[in-house]
């Protein structure tokens, strides 16, 4: 009910800015144009811009009854009147709700018979719609992720507006208005409902990265699937303007335009109709919960991947594929401009699908589970590293050996030899792949079991602290087998303590070099280079040190353990390592005691950190990372 009364309030919102649009900037020429019958549509306009604010108005209220009924637990008329005042004064979204009443009533006594009002009265309505964001997902996401939502959701409603709340006034154009008066005004509308279609289009992208994240939360949750059907009825929409605007429109010109405008006519209603479901599945998408909290379960078989493109003869398979697609897409695109080129350039366009297809096939290559895409709860935590490490001990060292590499004691018994976990395909697989692999096993193509299932021994919770502890067991045996980190690692989730009192974590370190002390007593960092952004955390198992300067202590068995795994070294003599990560929070150069040159020195570690600032990470085949 909630969605329903949210989605059709957000109708009479986009019907009213859709039809001062057409009044201010679509239909004045053809209205002058068509006389006595302008005159009668001009009238029938303003009653449907009437008519929208006043069911906003009632709408608004039914929505805010329910919604504070549903927040208060009310089930009586009283307890929830009482409760509509308590959210109206105490919540953001009676706020967002009271302000759209105060600016809906103030543009309805400006839509009357003076033009000139009808441009405030479009800023007002344009107001109420564009605040939308504010009672929705993008007002309860904090900071400058926040602000970029609102912003983007208010055009996206804006938009949205404009072209489908600007589709029922059309018909009603075209319905009322001689042919050739109608014609222009479709024109008219043709180049505002462009700029709409485009805007809608760049606010989506930047919405859908922020709430659904990406294929696993578009394909893998309820709010992405609604997402794909809003998506699908976009498509559709457009396919219909592109006939409305290139068929049929210019048809009315014709000596007989009757059975053109009637063609019209229908296209126009199955747009309305269309425009209307894409609202409401606008409106559903905000009464879901964001793709992005959710756990994505993946529906196919078969996963996009990009590795590919880290193989030269992979590259060449691609570009081989991709080239003559878009020539071919280009010819068609001209062949509308030379009637000659049109099927010849459609069926050189199939033709070259029929071959290339094989070959872009090869990006859906890779096996994908139900959890692929599911997300790791712990971030990396240096708590469920060790936890992972102990775990690791007990139940997986027998067959897999103590660093992974599939030689353990019970290995020689098994009918297939174990994976190495310190391979670099390991990182091919993702955390939910490898949660799959732990919890359900893994069947080899002979039949033969290659591991059994552990999900009914071991929790959720053990199941991902064994897989931090196994990407920071790989990237161990990386750096010490290899003298660097083999792929990008994040520096593991800490809790530290600074000098001035503050607690602070990984999180807030963004957009900074890190430089990592293991150190017994208080260190001073040295002063990092003029304009260069650097943080300085000790690692120290004695939670009474304290920091010096601008450094910030993280203390603690299981941290300093925790780092200590990853950067491969025993913990008992971990003690004066150093280490950087870039502005990424990923780790990047390790220091032990007596490599050099010397960090020791100011110089010389101000060289390695500017180096990290020029030199951004690139991930390349097979999981590896290099220098670009």
């Amino acid at each position: 009910m909630l969605a329903s009364l949210r989605g059709a309030h957000l109708l009479a919102l986009a019907s009213l800015v859709g039809t001062l649009t057409s009044l201010t900037l679509v239909a004045p020429a053809g209205l002058r144009e068509a006389g006595a019958a302008g005159a009668s549509a001009r009238r029938t306009l303003i009653g449907l811009a009437r008519w929208s604010a006043a069911l906003a108005l009632l709408i608004g209220v039914g929505w805010l009854y329910v919604e504070s009924a549903t927040i208060a637990g009310t089930t009586t008329i009283g307890d929830t009147l009482a409760a509509m005042v308590t959210v109206g004064r105490d919540t953001q979204f009676g706020h967002v709700v009271l302000l759209r009443f105060v600016l809906l009533l103030s543009a309805l006594p400006l839509l009357g018979k003076h033009g000139r009002r009808f441009w405030t009265a479009l800023l007002l309505s344009g107001a109420a719609l564009a605040i939308q964001g504010g009672a929705g997902h993008a007002g309860a996401t904090g900071g400058t992720a926040g602000i970029v939502l609102l912003v983007s959701e208010g055009l996206h409603l804006l938009a949205a507006g404009a072209w489908l709340g600007g589709l029922l006034p059309l018909f009603l154009l075209v319905r009322s208005l001689p042919p050739r008066a109608a014609a222009a005004t479709c024109e008219n509308f043709t180049p505002l409902g462009l700029c709409a279609v485009l805007l809608i289009a760049c606010t989506a992208v930047v919405q859908a990265g922020q709430l659904i994240g990406g294929l696993g939360g578009l394909f893998g949750t309820t709010y992405g699937r609604i997402a794909l059907v809003k998506i699908g009825i976009f498509l559709l929409l457009l396919l219909l303007a592109m006939i409305n605007r290139f068929v049929l429109i210019g048809r009315l010109y014709d000596a007989a335009p009757s059975v053109t405008g009637s063609r019209l006519r229908t296209s126009l209603t199955i747009e309305i109709v269309l425009g209307t479901l894409v609202i409401m599945a606008a409106a559903f998408l905000a009464s879901n919960m964001p793709a992005t909290h959710e756990t994505p379960i993946w529906p196919f078989s078969r996963r996009l991947s990009l590795e590919l493109l880290y193989d030269p003869h992979g590259r060449v398979l691609l570009i081989e594929a991709a080239l003559p697609s878009a020539i071919a897409a280009v010819l068609v695109l001209i062949g509308r401009l030379w009637r000659f080129l049109w099927w010849p350039s459609l069926a050189a366009l199939a033709i070259t699908l029929v071959f290339v297809v094989p070959n872009l096939a090869l990006l859906l290559s890779t096996e994908a589970y139900p959890t692929t895409f599911a997300m790791s709860p712990t971030q990396f935590a240096g708590r469920s590293i060790t936890h992972g490490a102990a775990l690791f001990a007990a139940d997986c060292a027998t067959c897999h050996g103590t660093d992974g590499r599939g030689d353990g004691p019970a290995a020689k018994s098994l009918p297939l030899p174990l994976a190495d976990l310190t391979a670099p395909h390991f990182w091919s697989h993702t955390d939910g792949d490898l949660y799959w692999f732990i919890s359900h096993g893994i069947d080899a193509p002979s039949g033969l079991t290659a591991m059994p299932p552990f999900g009914g021994t071991l929790s959720s919770d053990k199941i991902w602290a064994l897989i931090d502890y196994l990407k920071a067991r790989n990237a161990a045996y990386n750096i010490r087998t290899h003298g660097r980190w083999s792929h990008p690692i994040l520096l593991p989730q800490f809790d530290a303590i600074c000098a001035d009192g503050s607690a602070i974590d990984r999180d807030d370190l963004r957009n900074r070099v890190v430089h990592v002390i293991a150190a017994p007593e208080t260190v001073s960092p040295p002063r990092p280079h003029a304009g260069m952004r650097v943080a300085t955390i000790v690692l120290t198992r004695d939670h009474k040190l304290r920091p010096a300067g601008s450094a910030c202590v993280a203390a603690g068995p299981t941290t300093w353990d925790a780092f200590a795994i990853v950067m491969g070294e025993p913990s008992d003599a971990f003690a004066g390592f150093q280490a950087l990560t870039d502005r990424n929070g990923r780790l990047r150069l390790r220091w032990r005691p007596g490599d050099t040159p010397k960090w020791t020195d100011p110089r010389v570690l101000d060289r390695a950190m500017r180096r990290l600032v020029a030199l951004p990470l690139v991930a390349g085949s097979g999981g590896h990372a290099r220098y670009h």
